[in-house]
């Protein structure tokens, strides 16, 4: 694919706006760095097929900014050309689309093979989607065992979704023998990545017992936490967490829950606020 005359004139005109990295289902942001930001700069880089140049205009097109119009099937053929030159974000992008019927067919057999491009190449979103998909069955039969193997593959790299989702195969036994001492152990990894729903289920864990003696003020320090952590890519996540918290604030009297915002404000300078996932490169909003 050669770059339009007209997405380039949108391109000179551009400078993207600054964004922060969350750990979702949504579409690789603009690669970091003034040459990918600045709308003259990246307009040249593209005028040299570079792979990452045509990636972040396809985001334009799947988010409809940037003065164009959304367009799902435009940014499916940006995305496709810049996987042909070995890019896994964009790999993972052309995967996200087919997973979603977004612009072609909802086809989850064709996104795991997207997917599974990335995840070979190395690449941890891509890992997880595909253990995602072995874990529910979508696109290839259901396997928790290998499941769990692309989701260990992703948390060496560092990835908080994939280190709370072992945790969470663990906790259900599901793949591997159940052990609510390594669910712990994997949500507390993924704490220290900064993944907001790993905050929400040590709490849940201290407040059924799961991790020690049932401790309410423990549970409330923990939700409190993960309440700071959420964005609004996450709403059905903050929302369970708000419900959680509600409901075991209302079992505290004055002196537990000043404990708890106590135990809260010393977690809070333990763990980092901001989702760290994985490289910069494959940063997601």
């Amino acid at each position: 694919m050669k770059p339009s005359a007209a997405v380039l004139a949108v391109l000179v005109a551009l400078s993207f706006p600054a964004v922060a990295a969350e750990q979702e289902e949504t579409f690789t942001i603009p690669e970091v760095g003034a040459d990918y930001l600045d709308g003259k700069k990246l307009s040249k880089l593209m005028e040299r097929s570079d792979p990452k140049a045509a990636t972040n205009i396809g985001w334009l097109f799947a988010r409809g900014e940037g003065g164009v119009k959304q367009n799902f099937k435009e940014a499916m053929q940006w995305w496709k050309f810049a996987a042909s030159r070995g890019y896994t974000p964009a790999m993972n992008n052309v995967g996200l689309l087919y997973a979603e019927g977004q612009g072609v067919e909802r086809d989850y057999e064709e996104a795991f093979k997207w997917w599974m491009r990335a995840a070979e190449r190395g690449n941890a979103w891509g890992m997880n989607a595909v253990g995602d998909l072995y874990e529910t069955g979508q696109g290839v039969e259901k396997n928790y065992e290998l499941a769990m193997n692309w989701y260990r593959e992703a948390a060496r790299e560092g990835d908080g979704l994939a280190q709370w989702n072992v945790g969470h195969l663990h906790h259900e036994g599901l793949g591997v023998e159940r052990s609510t001492a390594n669910a712990l152990e994997w949500y507390l990894q993924s704490v220290t990545s900064g993944h907001a729903p790993a905050f929400t289920s040590v709490g849940r864990m201290h407040e059924d017992g799961s991790a020690g003696a049932a401790d309410a003020v423990e549970a409330f320090a923990w939700y409190t936490l993960a309440a700071k952590r959420y964005t609004d890519e996450h709403p059905a996540d903050r929302a369970e967490n708000r419900l959680a918290m509600q409901k075991i604030d209302a079992t505290l009297d004055d002196e537990q829950r000043a404990r708890g915002e106590a135990r809260a404000a010393a977690l809070d300078q333990q763990y980092p606020k901001t989702v760290t996932t994985k490289a910069a490169d494959d940063a997601v909003i």
